[in-house]
């Protein structure tokens, strides 16, 4: 789908230029322009109070001839143009004389044939007229000039103007003919432009409604634009008549005050210049407001004053804005998809710039520049739609994407929680024939042994059940840890009672000693009160106590305890070789067995080291490596006297 709108965005852009061409052609095919062609006398009213009568009796230095149309900015005067139409311009054909653009608030013509005292004819047309007075039943005030009789000279016209818009005037004189085929090309050209807009601002609204997203919204927003193009080409009028006649007026004057402010909010959603650029975003959101509060000045009758200010405003924008972009690509925020983006509203600003200075008057009156905006707002629509369309495939995409793996993450939780189910359940069941056998040798050891060799046996079976019984507590208390339901069976705990009971595998072993100490004295009668669960912290203390024996073949197991500010330390230090280096990071981690220096490994479970922290954790303690030397490692339990789960309770 997105491909679709990409290949057909192109091609309606690749359609809009050369409409562009063809209707820049066509209008250079008229056949005389007053001004360019037809020179014409222009006097200023500055106060707009005299009529035909006052003209006619000023002055001819009171006049003055131009030869280039009719732009004057925003001023109250109105303005009186004089020129007459030769017999030799009718070719025997009448002339048909357009007026555009059709903006301005009052034109009167007054016409006659020259070389008589004939009386002066007059018609009305302008947005506050409504509908025009005129010859033609089409868009622009058109007027038909009959070609003279043999002796007449011709005609005589005169043209007052007067608008709270831009003056500009540009009466373009046609051979019927030739209108004709003007009319029914820009006619069709226009009527395929508004289709798509409708199509572009419909599409966009809908795709605002459903997907709630700004960006949208503001793209929505420069929609409104096309309803002052509507205007600005007089089809309000001539489409719905004379329903109320300064509808057309305000049309103009509203959208013309909203087309900047909504394109520049469209290039800072667009570009997300909300989180790149805030204060700048911010600016947008600012000239937004005051481009609302701006449509006041419509019915105070200061559109002009507020056009200056658009102007003004306008300006600061467009300096912030290519102030932000060049930030932007510095920073390597805009993705190549966005230039496109960036492009286009910037070309539209700096001929919008090069309209505004004509429209003031400053620079003169170009058909081709006053016309080039309205179809780079077509272009800026499609080009956004185009890219927005595509965003939202890629962002559709990375959310099926994400779904999918939070799919695979659910499974593969609910298998981690099955295989805990199961291995509790089976270390469960191992207890019961365990205990059987331990309670088994202890009755086979209270009989006298008929030789040592049975004793040497007896202590292998006890030293293989006590470790199966190790492994079951291990795979127990991994099942009770990462339950969602954890609970510890906190009761005041003896850590010398705790730590002899756990380390009777130490005790039975041939090749190990235990040394216990508390604060590097023996522990001789000491005790230390702790509130903890009973049952984790022996296996925890089991499983460490276990790891020095298998990593140092003989010798000593010290155990030292200390408190230290509120928290009791546990240091338990062994005579192995210490741990490979390439092996220190993972030694906590599940399943990991760590081989040490050497590179010899244990048999084991891999869970030894990984329960007795993640219960040291559970009690707001912690069980680090103090130290690692080829002499023997040192693990530290560090636990609060009184955990803070407890102190809570």
């Amino acid at each position: 789908m997105a491909g679709f709108f990409s290949r057909t965005g192109f091609l309606l852009a690749g359609f809009l230029l050369v409409g562009l061409l063809l209707f820049c052609s066509q209008g250079q095919a008229a056949p005389y322009r007053v001004g360019a062609d037809v020179p014409y006398d222009l006097y200023e009213d500055s106060g707009a109070q005299i009529g035909l009568d006052e003209f006619l009796a000023l002055p001819a230095g009171s006049l003055e001839t131009r030869r280039r149309a009719l732009s004057q900015g925003y001023t109250d005067s109105a303005f009186w143009l004089r020129f007459t139409l030769p017999a030799d311009m009718f070719k025997g054909d009448a002339l048909w004389m357009q007026l555009s653009p059709v903006y301005l608030d009052e034109l009167t013509l007054y016409s006659r044939t020259l070389g008589g005292d004939a009386p002066w004819q007059h018609r009305e047309a302008g947005d506050r007229w409504g509908a025009p007075d005129d010859d033609l039943d089409y868009r622009f005030p058109v007027y038909a000039f009959a070609p003279p009789g043999p002796a007449g000279e011709g005609y005589e016209i005169i043209l007052r103007v007067r608008s709270t818009s831009a003056v500009i005037l540009v009466p373009t004189l046609w051979q019927p003919a030739a209108f004709l085929g003007q009319a029914a090309w820009t006619t069709s050209f226009w009527s395929v432009y508004f289709g798509m807009a409708v199509f572009s601002s419909a599409l966009a609204l809908l795709l605002a409604i459903y997907l709630n997203s700004r960006t949208l919204w503001s793209i929505s927003s420069v929609s409104v634009v096309y309803l002052g193009i509507a205007s600005v080409q007089g089809y309000v009028t001539w489409v719905l008549g004379d329903i109320w006649g300064p509808l057309q007026h305000f049309l103009t004057s509203v959208t013309t005050l909203l087309t900047y402010s909504t394109v520049f909010w469209m290039t800072a959603e667009v570009l997300n210049l909300r989180s790149h650029s805030p204060r700048f975003y911010r600016a947008v959101l600012v000239a937004v407001g005051l481009s609302l509060l701006l449509q006041f000045s419509i019915p105070l009758g200061l559109y002009a004053f507020a056009k200056n200010l658009q102007f003004i405003i306008c300006l600061i924008i467009g300096v912030m804005a290519v102030h932000a972009i060049i930030r932007l690509l510095r920073l390597r925020r805009l993705l190549s998809a966005d230039g496109a983006i960036v492009i286009l509203p910037v070309v539209l600003v700096a001929t919008g710039l090069m309209q505004e200075l004509m429209l003031q008057g400053y620079i003169g009156f170009s058909p081709v520049l006053f016309g080039q905006w309205q179809f780079m707002m077509m272009a800026i629509m499609l080009m956004v739609m185009i890219l927005i369309v595509n965003r939202i495939r890629d962002e559709r995409r990375m959310l099926a994407e994400q779904q999918q793996m939070a799919r695979e993450l659910r499974v593969e939780r609910e298998a981690s929680f099955n295989q805990r189910q199961f291995m509790a359940m089976v270390s469960h069941e191992f207890r019961t024939p365990l205990a059987v056998i331990s309670a088994a040798l202890q009755n086979l050891r209270l009989q006298p042994a008929a030789w040592d060799e049975v004793e040497k046996r007896h202590d292998k079976i006890r030293r293989a059940a006590d470790r199966l019984s190790q492994m079951t507590d291990n795979c127990l208390a991994d099942a009770r840890l990462t339950s969602e339901t954890l609970y510890l069976d906190t009761s005041p705990v003896d850590l010398i009672a705790e730590i002899r009971s756990a380390a009777g595998l130490v005790e039975m072993s041939d090749s190990h000693r235990l040394q216990l100490t508390l604060e590097g004295r023996p522990a001789a009668g000491e005790t230390v009160i702790l509130q903890a669960d009973s049952a984790l912290l022996r296996i925890a203390f089991s499983n460490v106590l276990d790891n020095a024996m298998k990593y140092s073949e003989r010798g000593n197991v010290y155990v030292d305890v200390a408190r230290r500010e509120g928290v009791v330390i546990v240091a338990i230090r062994d005579q192995g070789r210490g741990i490979a280096e390439d092996q220190v990071a993972h030694i906590f981690e599940r399943y990991r067995r760590a081989g040490n220096s050497g590179g010899v490994y244990r048999r084991g479970a891999g869970l030894g080291l990984f329960v007795a922290r993640q219960i040291a954790l559970a009690h707001d303690g912690d069980l680090v490596l103090a130290a690692n030397t080829p002499q023997g490692c040192c693990f530290e339990f560090r636990l609060p006297e009184r955990p803070a789960t407890m102190a809570d309770e």
